[in-house]
């Protein structure tokens, strides 16, 4: 016989039967009972029987007991199924079928853990178990996303990691630009019907309006965006300069020997322009670009040269070349500058022949942040005449009469002179320099406080700004009498061969703590065991996939930007990278 697992057993019996003595079916005697059918397995029952003339005779049935087979679910529809918040999920259902008990689709028990109205990951739980106590169990994904945003054609919308999200207000006019595809006689009101230039786009916005002026990915103008004399209606409800459409490709401006973007006096020109974002252009000076077919001259012209007041600036996500300054930001006027963010821009390549050049330069302002910039090459051009590394020349420059200034997480390289001269005292925190002959220097003020912070930052390979009186060498710098905090720096591999070179300068009223200055100044190659303090960045470029060369880094790092996000590059990564090899070796 063959039973279930788990099912009951009832001997059927036996009987016997004597030619002397009749039946004797009363005189059996039975063994190998009770069958214990929760252990599968094979069981014998054995029957005997003895006669008066005492004949014995036997006989055995084979009880076999199964392994209960397990259920089974099938879902009924697809295993994945995304939804729009906000609208109704239904269950497709699943089937149960199991060997022994046949549909058991009844038995099904289900858990639903669908939010519809949350965007999020979810799952819709399936149990079933069969009559011998066998239970399994299925699951189907659910996520909940977003609905179309019906400015999905306009990456600052669109969350980013790392980048700021901007939205239209509810009475925001649109106002699409392309010189591709449009056409001055255009309302510019849909990406269908927008106007060609950028002068004509500007005269549609509504000053203390939330307005946005849109240009297409991809076209290129031979114009800038000309003297800004509008504003938004609060830091909630800007006025938004940004992209629209589809590629990497940052709408370019070729902006020629003027200023990409100019807030001044004159012309009826407000003191006051504010609540502006400018985000996702690519500004270039095309006749200062020495390698240009278009080179022309070398003018004084800027990226965006801000001397207005104002309370709300986001400056995010622009690639800016070849200006004199890629950013200036001066309260000349006395106009209050405050609340200006710097955050992710690309500025690479000032230069001048008669004049300082800087990648940033902030004069008499409050509240600027400038963090996660690419700054590379900036303040000389090292074969153009007369625009040759000075001194005075770098890749941010704040000047003293500024307050409350923090730069944090840039990756600068290749500076004139300094990576970061911040004269008046701030925040320089968690910032990779790379190949500069000064990388960063703390208070210069010939008058006021000038303290701050130094911290977590990465500072390797500096180099020169020239030979003889011009080499430097000098990692982090700062005036003897600053209060200075200078914690968890690392400070590495000396290119330069000056006789005064040093990795963190000495203040008997600084504090240090955790800082690592490896192979630099004579006496710091010795130390602690490491677990590979060699690391190079043609070696991080090379683990990446590039070319395992500096050029290479140099290009990947200027590539990043909103549309073009690469998180192997990014200042973290990059970070993590060398800190990872300071660490110390562990037995």
């Amino acid at each position: 016989m063959q039973l279930l697992h788990g099912s009951g057993y009832r001997d059927p019996g036996a009987t016997a039967v004597d030619k002397e003595d009749g039946d004797i079916s009363h005189e059996i005697t039975v063994t190998g009972l009770p069958i214990d059918t929760s252990t599968p397995g094979d069981y014998k029952v054995t029957y005997s029987v003895t006669d008066s003339g005492e004949s014995v005779d036997t006989e055995e049935r084979l009880v076999t007991i199964e392994e209960n087979r397990p259920p089974s679910i099938s879902l009924l529809g697809e295993e994945y199924i995304e939804i729009k918040r906000g609208s109704v999920f239904t269950d497709p259902g699943a089937t149960a079928r199991d060997t022994e008990d046949g549909d058991i689709t009844s038995e099904i028990q289900v858990v639903d853990h669908v939010d519809s109205n949350t965007v999020g990951d979810y799952s819709v739980d399936y149990r079933v178990r069969d009559s011998a106590g066998a239970e399994v169990s299925a699951s189907r994904r659910v996520t909940v996303t977003e609905a179309p945003s019906p400015y999905s054609h306009i990456p600052v919308t669109i969350d980013k990691q790392g980048y700021t999200t901007v939205v239209p207000a509810q009475d925001s006019k649109l106002i699409y630009v392309s010189n591709s595809t449009g056409d001055n006689h255009n309302d510019g009101l849909t990406p269908e019907s927008p106007v060609k230039t950028i002068v004509k786009g500007k005269s549609l916005l509504r000053d203390g309006y939330p307005d946005w002026l849109l240009l297409k990915i991809g076209d290129q103008w031979p114009e800038g965006l000309g003297k800004w004399v509008k504003s938004g209606r609060s830091p909630k409800e800007p006025m938004v300069v940004t992209a629209y459409g589809k590629g990497v490709d940052r709408p370019l401006l070729m902006t020629g020997s003027n200023d990409g973007l100019r807030a001044s006096g004159g012309g009826g020109s407000p003191k006051i322009i504010e609540n502006l974002v400018v985000s996702g252009l690519h500004f270039y000076a095309h006749t200062r670009d020495p390698d240009s077919e278009s080179f022309t001259s070398v003018s004084v012209s800027r990226g965006i040269n801000w001397f207005r007041g104002t309370s709300y600036l986001l400056i995010e996500d622009n690639y800016i070349e070849h200006y004199k300054e890629g950013i200036q930001i001066d309260d000349l006027d006395n106009l209050n500058i405050s609340g200006v963010t710097i955050r992710r821009n690309v500025i690479v390549d000032s230069y001048s022949t008669s004049s300082h050049a800087q990648g940033i330069y902030v004069a008499r302002s409050e509240g600027v942040l400038i963090e996660e910039n690419t700054f590379d090459h900036n303040g000389w051009h090292e074969s153009f005449p007369g625009a040759n590394a000075t001194k005075f020349n770098h890749s941010i420059y704040i000047q003293n009469g500024n307050l409350d200034i923090d730069i944090r997480n840039n990756i600068i390289s290749r500076s004139s002179s300094h990576g970061m001269q911040l004269r008046p005292g701030g925040v320089i925190d968690g910032n990779f320099l790379i190949r500069n002959p000064i990388s960063i220097l703390l208070g210069l003020s010939d008058s006021g406080v000038s303290d701050g912070k130094i911290t977590n930052n990465i500072i390797l390979n500096g180099n020169d700004i020239g030979p003889g009186p011009l080499q430097r060498g000098w990692g982090i710098d700062f005036k003897p009498e600053n209060n200075a905090l200078v914690e968890n720096n690392i400070v590495a591999h000396v290119l330069s061969a000056a006789g005064n070179r040093f990795g963190i300068k000495e203040s008997a009223v600084a504090t240090y703590g955790k800082n690592i200055v490896y192979r630099w100044e004579e006496g710091t190659d010795a130390g602690k065991s490491y677990s590979d303090p060699e690391r190079t960045i043609e070696e991080f470029d090379q683990i990446l996939g590039g070319d395992g060369t500096f050029e290479s880094f140099i290009a990947n790092i200027r590539s990043q930007s909103r549309l073009n996000w690469n998180q192997d590059y990014s200042i973290e990564n990059i970070k993590q990278f060398f800190r990872e090899g300071f660490a110390e070796k562990t037995l």
